[in-house]
């Protein structure tokens, strides 16, 4: 038996002090993602791990290659330019990231000391203008509205609320009079969503229904502007008047990105948790669709212009692809190679078989040395397997640790 602590299994390509090369199992936690809009589409996505380039696809999701260099940390975001395909923005805690190559290179601004970024908004009508939502320290945290004027490369901070022991990670941009900016977050007791009509100098708070909690996620309609969406912890509010008033149209937890269908509004969808929930009414009703997603956590949703039926999402298990609105759902992970596994065991009783624990995913089997990996019927309940051995007398019987217990 033999435990390693990897971002993926690799073995020795030749002889000592030689390159290593990953042989699985594919797939890992996908933090955040975005679509551009080339022909094909490039979809890309960044792992929950530091250190770990972008990855992107440009066949639909059949093969997963690394885009370039890593980030320090994992972002928090992605999001692409709105008329520039090759530009593509992220925030790592008091770092902007910009990238003008798909993730090729990167550049990176400060966001200013004691600052951190969570979210990013674009001006779609002039994209050197650029919102982040984030904290400021000033003898405690209290929420911060931070603006670029140079396409990210300088900022200046704005006080939302002098409310301290906050969270803010959402932000969002009025796509018609981008005069509007919003910030949602949780106050005290109160679940916020901020509103500024003059390009972020001032914000007024409107209270969301019940105690939501955060604001994970903020979405503006691009069927109708002045209607906003508001992903929280215990579900998803609608304000149809601009932010005035807010109705509570769901109670699936944990929403952490809102979109919608390239031409197509009504058909939304929302990474809740372990599944993607969808509305095909603009958000009035929604329903639980991730039969076929694996992992712990869906934090990322994708959907592709040009491409109505084609949704993307994101889960510790790596990257799933639906072609009919999400109903039904398969893995597309060949290339993702990022999983943290925390103990690797071998078959004593058979050559070239091994079994892999890939934390918050499967525990993985080979029988051909790691050429090939399958996913076992985990019999997990309480945490991560830590330790797997095999009974010396008796090679069929297995031993696992659970590291909860």
């Amino acid at each position: 038996m033999k435990t390693v602590v990897s971002t993926a299994l690799a073995i020795l390509a030749a002889v000592a002090f030689a390159d290593w090369t990953s042989i699985g199992p594919d797939g890992g936690p996908v933090y955040c993602g975005a679509v551009v809009p080339t022909n094909p589409p490039t979809v890309c996505v960044a792992a929950t791990s530091s250190g770990a380039p972008l990855l992107k696809t440009t066949d639909g999701g059949a093969n997963w290659q690394p885009a370039g260099a890593a980030l320090s940390n994992y972002p928090h975001v992605l999001l692409p330019h709105p008329t520039d395909n090759n530009t593509l923005y992220g925030v790592v805690s008091s770092r902007f990231y910009r990238t003008t190559d798909v993730g090729v290179t990167w550049t990176q601004h400060s966001l200013g000391s004691n600052t951190y970024g969570n979210d990013i908004a674009i001006n779609p009508l002039n994209p050197e203008v650029i919102y982040v939502a984030g904290y400021r320290y000033d003898s405690a945290w209290r929420i911060t509205s931070l603006k670029s004027t140079s396409g990210g490369q300088s900022w200046v901070a704005t006080q939302v609320d002098t409310f301290p022991s906050t969270s803010v990670y959402a932000v969002a941009i009025d796509p018609v009079d981008t005069n509007v900016v919003y910030v949602g977050a949780r106050i005290d007791t109160f679940t916020v969503v901020f509103k500024s009509t003059d390009c972020g100098a001032s914000w007024t708070p409107s209270n969301l229904p019940g105690n939501l909690y955060h604001v994970y996620s903020l979405y503006v309609s691009p069927a109708d502007h002045n209607t906003l969406f508001a992903g929280t912890l215990y579900g998803v509010c609608r304000s149809t008047d601009a932010g005035e008033t807010w109705t509570r149209q769901s109670t699936n937890t944990y929403n952490y990105r809102i979109t919608s269908v390239p031409g197509n509004p009504d058909v939304m969808y929302s990474a809740a948790y372990s599944r993607v929930y969808r509305s095909t009414d603009a958000g009035l009703t929604w329903t639980a669709c991730g039969a076929g997603i694996k992992g712990t956590t869906v934090r990322t949703v994708l959907t592709v212009p040009g491409e109505s039926s084609t949704v993307y999402c994101g889960s510790t298990a790596g990257m799933f692809k639906s072609t009919d609105y999400g109903a039904t759902w398969n893995e597309v992970n060949h290339g993702i190679r990022i999983g943290k596994i925390p103990v690797v065991a071998f078959d004593p009783g058979s050559p070239g078989t091994a079994f892999a624990e890939v934390v918050d995913n499967d525990i993985f089997k080979t029988t051909d040395d790691g050429t090939t990996w399958a996913p076992q019927n985990s019999p997990l309940s309480c945490g991560n397997v830590c330790n797997i051995l095999f009974e010396p007398d008796d090679p069929q019987r297995i031993w696992m640790l659970e590291a909860s217990g």
